[in-house]
């Protein structure tokens, strides 16, 4: 049985259970970053502390995230989804009756790594429900329902902290969240019983080549240049953009509804990417989205007014929207035979990657501009600095002519 969807399209009926899973996930997932940035400088924590918070949530992911999906592939998906579930339900209830830096400290880590078993399960349920370019309408379908729960986590987070009342308010927040990842456990366990499909990785093929060969191929050296600018661009915008706010006045609703302004632009451009792709290749939407970028964060810490910061926001999020996908794609179009799971797995470390160095690097750097320069411009420097690298990238990604059936560079041999 299918579900019939716009143009006669197909949907297996169970693509919209595991969408409805994930997207409950992401919205606690979200609506935590937030409320842990907030909740750390209510504590009169340094940038380099609330960096350090952030930068934990990729820690271990950062560490496990092989191992984890070779061990989702044994077992299937159910067993790693309820005990991710668990996990992060652990790290939102002890800054709920505990709020101090301790409590946010292990809420970063648990939820980070619960949220790792819990989010690549979804990503396989998804892509077990299809085939060629179907499996690609699902994972569209899903970054759609991505978008929508980036918009809501921040935005709920934000008006929870507001108004529930002092004292509470960050309590609120983690509760609601508890409430939301425990809905998931409880339709994983007791409503949506698949299990997805396990499978044997042959060792033949995982052991083909060393990891370092995939820089061999220029444009994949190129594209991975490219996730990490992306990511870098992602991850100080939900870093800074907290810190700025509170700096120049905003309240946490206000700053949540500045963050949920980049997710519903990015909600809004992928529902247009369809046609916005029959006029852009992929390597100029990844220039153009840098770019755009580079241009928002050169002009981001000069702006101290809330409809121009949802504004930026915005614009960014449209960006930065068609710039993952685009990535995604190009990904398994420029990879050698055999070895996009391989390929697919370094970008994920490096995007683990920047998230637990780069907030706890920009925290450093933004304690000490701020006990220099002080006032709203104090981390000026460090929006150039990013919009700087966005240059770079996007530049680079409009020289690249790589087109659908050009030559891939053939990996190095392995010893």
């Amino acid at each position: 049985m299918s579900l019939a969807g716009p143009s006669g399209t197909d949907y297996p009926p169970r693509l919209w259970p595991v969408i409805c899973l994930g997207v409950i996930g992401h919205t606690a997932f979200s609506a935590s970053r937030m409320t842990v940035s907030l909740a750390a400088i209510s504590l009169h924590a340094s940038a380099f502390v609330v960096g350090l918070l952030l930068s934990l949530y990729a820690l271990l992911p950062m560490l496990l995230s092989v191992s984890a999906g070779r061990w989702i592939d044994r077992v299937g998906t159910r067993v790693p989804m309820l005990l991710g579930s668990v996990v992060v339900a652990v790290g939102f209830v002890l800054p709920a009756i505990w709020l101090s830096l301790p409590a946010l400290f292990l809420n970063s880590l648990l939820v980070g790594t619960g949220f790792m078993f819990f989010h690549m399960a979804v990503q396989k349920l998804t892509g077990d429900l299809g085939e060629g370019a179907q499996r690609m309408r699902h994972f569209g379908h899903l970054a759609v329902g991505y978008s929508v729960s980036a918009f809501c986590g921040p935005v709920f987070a934000g008006l929870l902290i507001d108004g529930w009342g002092a004292g509470s308010s960050f309590g609120a927040s983690f509760v609601a969240s508890t409430l939301l990842i425990a809905a998931a456990f409880a339709l994983l366990r007791w409503r949506w019983t698949f299990s997805g499909q396990a499978s044997r990785v042959a060792p033949a093929q995982a052991r083909r080549g060393r990891l370092l060969d995939l820089l061999a191929s220029r444009p994949l050296r190129l594209l991975f240049l490219s996730v990490v600018v992306t990511s870098t661009v992602w991850d100080v915008h939900m870093f800074l953009t907290p810190i700025q706010g509170s700096r120049i006045g905003l309240s946490a609703s206000q700053i949540g509804a500045v963050l949920g302004a980049f997710s519903a632009a990015t909600f809004t451009v992928r529902l247009s990417l369809p046609l916005i792709s029959r006029r852009l290749r992929e390597w100029q939407l990844i220039g153009v989205a840098q770019l755009v970028a580079a241009a928002v964060f050169l002009v981001f810490p000069l702006v101290t007014s809330f409809w121009g910061l949802i504004g930026l926001s915005f614009l960014l999020g449209l960006g930065l929207g068609v710039g993952q996908p685009a990535v995604m794609s190009l990904l398994h179009e420029v990879s050698p035979a055999g070895r996009v799971g391989e390929a697919v797995g370094l970008r994920m470390s490096l995007v683990n990657g920047t998230q637990v160095v780069l907030p706890t690097l920009f925290g450093v750097v933004g304690t000490l501009l701020a006990s220099v320069m002080g006032g709203a411009l104090a981390y000026a420097p460090l929006f150039w600095c990013v919009s700087l690298g966005a240059v770079a990238g996007g530049l680079t990604a409009l020289r690249q002519r790589a087109q659908r059936g050009d030559p891939v560079d053939p990996p190095a041999a392995s010893g």
